[in-house]
C-alpha cells in the first residue's frame, strides 16, 4: 500500500506537564496504518513549564516537526519572561500588559507561567497582592481582563494563524499531504485548518478535545455579538471539515446539530497507552494511599473531598496513621487554607506538578485514584484525560463529580465509583470502603480495551478513509 501523509496542527507539542497527549499518540501509531505524521506547532517557551523528557521523546521519534514563532499574547508573554533579569522592570510591565487568559491546557498547568523549570511549584500570579488590592482586582488586571474577552477572538492564540498558515503552505508545496488534522484548544487551529481546506485538496479533520461555544470555562462571551461570531466560526468549521471528532458524547451531540451531515461527526475519546507504564518502578508506600494527578481550577476544587477525609478521620479512630492522600498538582491558596482549617496537614501532601512519567509512577503506586469535577454551565461535557490513564493502572477510581460524561464512562467500564461533591457523608463512606478493601467494582476489561491509543488511532484512520 502506498504510504500517505497527515499534517497535524497543534499549538503545543508535546503538551506541557499535565496536558493531553492525544496528538503525540496519534503520531506514534499512525505509521502502523500507513500514514506518516508531520507536525506543525509553536516553538517551546522555556519561561513556561515544559515536560522536557517528553520533548526529547517526540524529537527522537523521527517524524518531521515544524515549529514556528507566534505573535499571540501567550507566546509574547513567554518571550518577554525570558528577558534577562537586569531588564526586570521593563519585563514585568510587559508581562502585565500581555497577561493573556489561561487556556484549558494552561489551567491544567495551574497558572505556572513564569516558572523557571518544569518542576517549579510557584505559580506566575497566585497571591492576591500581585493582582488585587483590598480584595478587589487591580484596575490594570480588570482592564486586561476586558481586553481579553472583547478583542481576543476566537481565543488568545489568534495571532499564531498567519505564522501557521505560512509554514503550512511551505509544507504542502513540498509534501504530498492527503490529510490535515487540527485540534483544539485553541480554536484558532480550526480556523487554520479551514483556510487550508479552502485552498488545497486535502481531507480535513477537526478534532475537539474541548468544547468551543459550550466550553464551561471559556465560553463567557461579553456580548451576544461575540457569541454569534464564535458560533458562526464553530458552525463553519463543522460544516466545511471532511470529518469532525469529539472526545465526549455531549460534545458530539452539540456538533452534530451544527451540520446537515451529522454522520460525519464522530465520538473518538481520549485513551491510554500501556507502553507508558513500562519500566516505571512503583513507589513503596507504607500506608494506604489515594493519589490525584493533574490540575485544579475554577469549579474543579478538592474542598468537598477534604471534608470527606476529615469526616473519615473523625468517625474511625486509628486511620490517620495508616492513610494518606498525595496530590501532584498546584494548590491555590484557598486549598492550602482548607487543609490547615480541617487539620489535614499530616494526611494530605502535595508534590507539585511534575513530568508525565512521574505522574504515571504515582498512579501506578497508589492504592486508589481520585478524580474531581465541579458543577457549572455545560459541565456535562467534561471528561478529564487522567481518568483514562487511571483505567490503565487497574486501580479503583473515586470520582467526586456531578453527573456528566465522566460518570457515564465509569459506569460503562465499572472501574470506579462516583459521588456528588455535595454528599460529604457518601464521600466518607466510599473512602472507608476503599481503605478497608470492601468496595466492590466489576471492571469490564473488554470495554476498557477499546480506549487503547492504538485502537483509537485505528478508528481515526477508518473515519478519514471513509470520507
Amino acid at each position: 500500500m502506498r504510504r500517505e501523509r497527515m499534517l497535524i496542527i497543534t499549538y503545543d507539542y508535546p503538551p506541557a506537564l499535565s496536558g493531553v497527549r492525544r496528538m503525540v499518540k496519534f503520531a506514534k501509531f499512525l505509521p502502523e496504518f500507513g500514514i506518516d505524521p508531520i507536525i506543525l506547532t509553536t516553538l517551546p517557551l522555556r519561561a513556561f513549564p515544559q515536560d522536557w523528557e517528553a520533548m526529547a521523546e517526540v524529537e527522537a521519534a523521527g517524524y518531521p516537526i515544524y515549529r514556528t514563532p507566534s505573535l499571540d499574547p501567550h507566546y509574547l508573554r513567554g518571550r518577554v519572561a525570558e528577558v534577562p533579569a537586569q531588564l526586570r522592570r521593563w519585563r514585568e510591565s510587559l508581562l502585565k500588559i500581555l497577561n493573556a487568559p489561561p487556556s484549558p491546557d494552561e489551567l491544567r498547568q495551574l497558572e505556572q507561567e513564569g516558572a523557571d523549570s518544569a518542576t517549579s511549584r510557584k505559580p506566575f500570579v497566585s497571591h492576591k497582592s500581585d493582582a488585587q488590592v483590598g480584595g478587589k482586582p487591580r484596575l490594570t488586571t480588570r482592564c486586561v481582563h476586558l481586553v481579553r474577552r472583547w478583542l481576543y477572538l476566537p481565543d488568545t492564540r489568534f495571532a499564531w494563524l498567519p505564522h501557521a498558515i505560512s509554514q503550512a503552505e511551505l509544507i504542502l508545496e513540498r509534501e504530498p499531504v492527503r490529510y490535515v488534522l487540527t485540534t483544539s484548544f485553541p480554536n484558532t487551529t480550526h480556523l487554520i485548518g479551514r483556510w487550508i481546506a479552502r485552498r488545497y485538496r486535502v481531507k480535513w479533520v477537526a478534532d475537539f478535545r474541548d468544547g468551543w461555544t459550550q466550553n464551561p470555562y471559556f465560553a463567557d462571551y461579553p456580548t451576544p455579538l461575540h457569541r454569534r461570531v464564535n458560533r458562526n466560526w464553530e458552525r463553519s468549521v463543522v460544516h466545511e471539515a471532511s470529518a469532525v471528532l469529539g472526545v465526549s458524547e455531549p460534545i458530539v451531540r452539540h456538533l452534530q446539530r451544527l451540520t446537515p451531515e451529522p454522520e460525519k461527526v464522530h465520538l473518538l475519546p481520549n485513551g491510554f497507552d500501556p507502553d507508558d507504564f513500562e519500566s516505571i518502578e512503583p513507589i513503596g508506600f507504607d500506608r494506604f494511599t489515594i493519589a490525584y494527578t493533574g490540575t485544579l481550577f475554577m469549579q474543579r476544587s478538592p474542598e468537598s473531598f477534604f471534608a470527606g477525609v476529615r469526616a473519615l478521620l473523625d468517625n474511625y479512630r486509628g486511620i490517620e496513621e495508616n492513610f494518606q492522600v498525595i496530590f501532584m498538582t498546584q494548590f491555590r491558596p484557598e486549598h492550602e487554607e482548607c487543609i490547615r482549617a480541617m487539620g489535614l496537614e499530616r494526611v494530605v501532601q502535595n508534590w507539585g506538578l511534575q513530568s508525565y512519567r512521574k505522574a504515571l509512577q504515582l498512579q501506578k503506586s497508589a492504592d486508589a485514584l481520585l478524580v474531581l469535577e465541579g458543577e457549572g454551565k455545560n459541565a456535562e461535557i467534561m471528561i478529564t484525560q487522567k481518568v483514562f490513564e487511571y483505567l490503565a493502572t487497574g486501580k479503583p477510581i473515586l470520582a467526586i463529580t456531578p453527573p456528566n460524561a465522566l460518570t457515564a464512562l465509569l459506569e460503562e467500564t465499572g472501574a470506579g465509583i462516583c459521588v456528588h461533591p455535595e454528599d460529604i457523608r457518601k464521600i466518607k463512606d466510599r473512602l472507608y470502603e476503599l481503605f478497608t478493601g470492601t468496595l466492590t467494582l466489576r471492571r469490564n476489561e473488554e470495554k476498557i480495551r477499546k480506549f487503547h491509543r492504538k485502537e483509537l488511532t485505528r478508528r481515526l484512520v477508518e473515519i478519514i478513509r471513509d470520507r
